[in-house]
Protein backbone atom coordinates (compact mmCIF):
# COMPACT_ATOMS: atom_id res chain seq x y z
CA UNK A 1 0.00 0.00 0.00
CA UNK A 2 2.79 2.41 0.96
CA UNK A 3 4.69 1.71 -2.27
CA UNK A 4 1.55 2.26 -4.35
CA UNK A 5 0.89 5.63 -2.64
CA UNK A 6 4.44 6.82 -3.17
CA UNK A 7 4.57 5.67 -6.79
CA UNK A 8 1.31 7.46 -7.57
CA UNK A 9 2.60 10.52 -5.71
CA UNK A 10 5.81 10.53 -7.75
CA UNK A 11 3.78 10.41 -10.95
CA UNK A 12 1.70 13.39 -9.75
CA UNK A 13 4.70 15.46 -8.66
CA UNK A 14 6.45 14.59 -11.90
CA UNK A 15 3.49 16.01 -13.80
CA UNK A 16 3.84 19.29 -11.88
CA UNK A 17 7.56 19.49 -12.69
CA UNK A 18 6.96 18.84 -16.37
CA UNK A 19 4.36 21.63 -16.35
CA UNK A 20 6.82 23.95 -14.57
CA UNK A 21 9.35 23.23 -17.29
CA UNK A 22 6.89 23.85 -20.11
CA UNK A 23 5.63 27.14 -18.64
CA UNK A 24 9.14 28.43 -17.87
CA UNK A 25 10.45 27.44 -21.31
CA UNK A 26 7.59 29.31 -22.96
CA UNK A 27 8.44 32.40 -20.92
CA UNK A 28 12.16 32.12 -21.72
CA UNK A 29 12.05 31.34 -25.44
CA UNK A 30 8.61 32.43 -26.65
CA UNK A 31 8.29 35.55 -24.51
CA UNK A 32 5.01 34.41 -22.95
CA UNK A 33 3.49 37.09 -20.76
CA UNK A 34 0.76 37.32 -18.14
CA UNK A 35 1.64 33.89 -16.78
CA UNK A 36 2.76 32.92 -13.33
CA UNK A 37 6.00 31.00 -12.99
CA UNK A 38 6.80 28.14 -10.67
CA UNK A 39 4.16 25.97 -9.03
CA UNK A 40 1.18 28.38 -9.43
CA UNK A 41 1.90 28.77 -13.14
CA UNK A 42 2.30 25.02 -13.57
CA UNK A 43 -1.00 24.27 -11.82
CA UNK A 44 -2.83 26.87 -13.89
CA UNK A 45 -1.30 25.41 -17.04
CA UNK A 46 -2.59 21.96 -16.10
CA UNK A 47 -6.01 23.40 -15.27
CA UNK A 48 -6.20 25.01 -18.73
CA UNK A 49 -5.79 21.69 -20.52
CA UNK A 50 -8.70 19.74 -21.97
CA UNK A 51 -8.97 17.44 -18.96
CA UNK A 52 -7.59 20.00 -16.54
CA UNK A 53 -9.94 19.15 -13.69
CA UNK A 54 -8.97 15.48 -13.90
CA UNK A 55 -5.26 16.31 -14.06
CA UNK A 56 -5.41 18.64 -11.10
CA UNK A 57 -7.54 16.17 -9.15
CA UNK A 58 -4.94 13.47 -9.81
CA UNK A 59 -2.20 15.81 -8.58
CA UNK A 60 -4.13 16.48 -5.36
CA UNK A 61 -4.77 12.79 -4.69
CA UNK A 62 -1.24 11.69 -5.56
CA UNK A 63 0.54 14.38 -3.57
CA UNK A 64 -1.83 13.96 -0.60
CA UNK A 65 -1.03 10.25 -0.56
CA UNK A 66 2.73 10.74 -0.53
CA UNK A 67 2.40 13.51 2.08
CA UNK A 68 0.40 11.22 4.37
CA UNK A 69 2.90 8.39 3.89
CA UNK A 70 5.87 10.61 4.80
CA UNK A 71 4.02 12.06 7.79
CA UNK A 72 3.28 8.60 9.16
CA UNK A 73 6.91 7.53 8.71
CA UNK A 74 8.13 10.66 10.49
CA UNK A 75 5.80 10.08 13.46
CA UNK A 76 6.30 6.34 13.84
CA UNK A 77 10.06 6.56 13.92
CA UNK A 78 12.27 3.62 13.10
CA UNK A 79 14.75 5.91 11.36
CA UNK A 80 17.35 8.42 12.49
CA UNK A 81 16.37 11.90 13.62
CA UNK A 82 17.76 13.51 10.46
CA UNK A 83 15.72 11.19 8.24
CA UNK A 84 12.58 11.82 10.30
CA UNK A 85 13.03 15.60 10.10
CA UNK A 86 13.47 15.29 6.34
CA UNK A 87 10.31 13.21 6.04
CA UNK A 88 8.38 15.74 8.14
CA UNK A 89 9.64 18.62 5.98
CA UNK A 90 8.62 16.74 2.82
CA UNK A 91 5.17 16.06 4.28
CA UNK A 92 4.68 19.76 5.04
CA UNK A 93 5.88 20.81 1.59
CA UNK A 94 3.58 18.33 -0.12
CA UNK A 95 0.67 19.44 2.08
CA UNK A 96 1.22 23.04 0.92
CA UNK A 97 1.17 21.83 -2.69
CA UNK A 98 -2.09 19.98 -2.05
CA UNK A 99 -3.60 23.12 -0.49
CA UNK A 100 -2.47 25.31 -3.41
CA UNK A 101 -3.88 22.84 -5.95
CA UNK A 102 -7.17 22.50 -4.08
CA UNK A 103 -7.63 26.28 -3.94
CA UNK A 104 -7.17 26.50 -7.69
CA UNK A 105 -9.50 23.56 -8.35
CA UNK A 106 -12.18 25.09 -6.13
CA UNK A 107 -11.62 28.56 -7.62
CA UNK A 108 -10.60 30.09 -4.29
CA UNK A 109 -8.65 33.30 -4.87
CA UNK A 110 -5.55 34.34 -3.01
CA UNK A 111 -6.21 36.39 0.09
CA UNK A 112 -3.38 38.58 1.32
CA UNK A 113 0.19 37.39 1.57
CA UNK A 114 1.17 33.88 0.59
CA UNK A 115 1.31 31.12 3.17
CA UNK A 116 5.07 30.86 2.69
CA UNK A 117 5.62 34.60 3.20
CA UNK A 118 3.48 34.66 6.32
CA UNK A 119 5.36 31.67 7.74
CA UNK A 120 8.78 33.24 7.09
CA UNK A 121 7.64 36.55 8.58
CA UNK A 122 6.45 34.79 11.75
CA UNK A 123 9.69 32.84 11.95
CA UNK A 124 11.90 35.93 11.67
CA UNK A 125 10.00 37.61 14.48
CA UNK A 126 11.05 34.84 16.87
CA UNK A 127 14.36 35.19 18.70
CA UNK A 128 15.61 31.89 17.29
CA UNK A 129 13.96 32.27 13.88
CA UNK A 130 16.83 33.79 11.92
CA UNK A 131 19.28 31.11 13.09
CA UNK A 132 16.79 28.34 12.29
CA UNK A 133 16.10 29.80 8.83
CA UNK A 134 19.82 30.07 8.13
CA UNK A 135 20.26 26.40 9.06
CA UNK A 136 17.36 25.44 6.82
CA UNK A 137 18.76 27.50 3.95
CA UNK A 138 22.18 25.90 4.35
CA UNK A 139 20.57 22.45 4.41
CA UNK A 140 18.70 23.26 1.19
CA UNK A 141 21.97 24.30 -0.44
CA UNK A 142 23.65 21.07 0.69
CA UNK A 143 20.67 19.11 -0.65
CA UNK A 144 20.96 20.93 -3.95
CA UNK A 145 24.68 20.18 -4.22
CA UNK A 146 23.95 16.54 -3.44
CA UNK A 147 21.40 16.36 -6.25
CA UNK A 148 23.91 17.96 -8.64
CA UNK A 149 26.44 15.31 -7.61
CA UNK A 150 23.86 12.55 -8.04
CA UNK A 151 23.12 13.86 -11.51
CA UNK A 152 26.79 13.94 -12.47
CA UNK A 153 28.21 10.88 -10.73
CA UNK A 154 25.51 9.18 -8.68
CA UNK A 155 24.10 5.69 -9.17
CA UNK A 156 20.50 5.54 -10.40
CA UNK A 157 18.85 2.42 -9.01
CA UNK A 158 16.52 1.59 -11.90
CA UNK A 159 15.37 -1.74 -13.30
CA UNK A 160 17.07 -1.41 -16.69
CA UNK A 161 16.31 -5.00 -17.64
CA UNK A 162 12.70 -4.01 -18.26
CA UNK A 163 13.67 -1.65 -21.08
CA UNK A 164 15.69 -1.77 -24.31
CA UNK A 165 19.28 -0.65 -23.71
CA UNK A 166 19.03 2.57 -25.74
CA UNK A 167 15.80 3.64 -24.07
CA UNK A 168 17.24 2.91 -20.63
CA UNK A 169 20.34 4.94 -21.47
CA UNK A 170 18.22 7.82 -22.75
CA UNK A 171 16.11 7.87 -19.59
CA UNK A 172 19.26 7.84 -17.49
CA UNK A 173 20.64 10.89 -19.32
CA UNK A 174 17.32 12.70 -18.90
CA UNK A 175 17.30 11.85 -15.19
CA UNK A 176 20.85 13.15 -14.71
CA UNK A 177 20.05 16.40 -16.53
CA UNK A 178 16.96 16.83 -14.38
CA UNK A 179 18.84 16.20 -11.14
CA UNK A 180 21.53 18.76 -12.03
CA UNK A 181 18.89 21.36 -12.96
CA UNK A 182 16.78 20.85 -9.83
CA UNK A 183 19.89 20.78 -7.65
CA UNK A 184 20.92 24.12 -9.10
CA UNK A 185 17.48 25.58 -8.38
CA UNK A 186 17.62 24.27 -4.81
CA UNK A 187 20.97 25.99 -4.29
CA UNK A 188 19.43 29.28 -5.41
CA UNK A 189 16.43 28.79 -3.11
CA UNK A 190 18.74 28.04 -0.20
CA UNK A 191 20.84 31.13 -0.96
CA UNK A 192 17.76 33.36 -0.76
CA UNK A 193 16.72 31.73 2.53
CA UNK A 194 20.15 32.41 4.06
CA UNK A 195 20.06 35.97 2.75
CA UNK A 196 16.61 36.54 4.26
CA UNK A 197 17.86 35.24 7.60
CA UNK A 198 20.94 37.48 7.56
CA UNK A 199 18.93 40.59 6.64
CA UNK A 200 15.82 39.66 8.70
CA UNK A 201 13.81 40.42 5.58
CA UNK A 202 11.14 37.89 4.48
CA UNK A 203 10.89 39.63 1.11
CA UNK A 204 14.31 38.19 0.23
CA UNK A 205 12.85 34.69 0.14
CA UNK A 206 12.02 33.40 -3.32
CA UNK A 207 9.54 30.76 -4.38
CA UNK A 208 10.43 28.23 -7.04
CA UNK A 209 9.09 30.62 -9.67
CA UNK A 210 11.18 33.45 -8.24
CA UNK A 211 14.30 31.32 -8.33
CA UNK A 212 13.65 30.41 -11.96
CA UNK A 213 13.05 34.06 -12.81
CA UNK A 214 16.43 34.93 -11.28
CA UNK A 215 18.13 32.78 -13.93
CA UNK A 216 16.82 35.04 -16.70
CA UNK A 217 18.59 38.01 -15.08
CA UNK A 218 22.03 36.41 -15.20
CA UNK A 219 24.66 37.25 -17.79
CA UNK A 220 23.40 34.34 -19.91
CA UNK A 221 19.92 35.88 -20.07
CA UNK A 222 16.62 34.12 -20.81
CA UNK A 223 18.39 31.32 -22.68
CA UNK A 224 19.79 30.04 -19.38
CA UNK A 225 16.27 30.04 -17.92
CA UNK A 226 15.17 27.99 -20.93
CA UNK A 227 17.87 25.39 -20.31
CA UNK A 228 16.98 25.16 -16.61
CA UNK A 229 13.29 24.92 -17.58
CA UNK A 230 14.05 21.91 -19.78
CA UNK A 231 15.93 20.47 -16.83
CA UNK A 232 12.91 20.87 -14.57
CA UNK A 233 10.78 19.03 -17.12
CA UNK A 234 13.50 16.37 -17.28
CA UNK A 235 13.31 16.04 -13.50
CA UNK A 236 9.59 15.37 -13.85
CA UNK A 237 10.38 12.59 -16.33
CA UNK A 238 12.95 11.30 -13.81
CA UNK A 239 10.22 11.05 -11.16
CA UNK A 240 8.02 9.14 -13.60
CA UNK A 241 10.92 6.80 -14.29
CA UNK A 242 11.46 6.27 -10.56
CA UNK A 243 7.78 5.56 -10.04
CA UNK A 244 7.66 2.97 -12.80
CA UNK A 245 11.12 1.38 -12.73
CA UNK A 246 12.74 1.88 -9.34
CA UNK A 247 13.00 -1.39 -7.44
CA UNK A 248 11.99 0.17 -4.14
CA UNK A 249 10.57 3.66 -3.46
Amino acid sequence: MRNALIRFGLLAIGLVYVAIGVVSARIAWLGARNRDEGVPGALRFLMEQRYGVVLLGAVILGVAGIAASHAVEAIRGGKGIVARVGLAANAIGYAVLVWTSARLLLHLGNRGASLEHEGISWLLRASWGATFLEIVGSAVIVGGLWEVYQGLRGRLDLSRKLLPRRLARGLELIARFGLVARGTVLCVLGFFLVRAAEELNPDRVRTLGGALSAFSHTALGPSFLGVVALGMAAYGVHLWTRALLKRKV
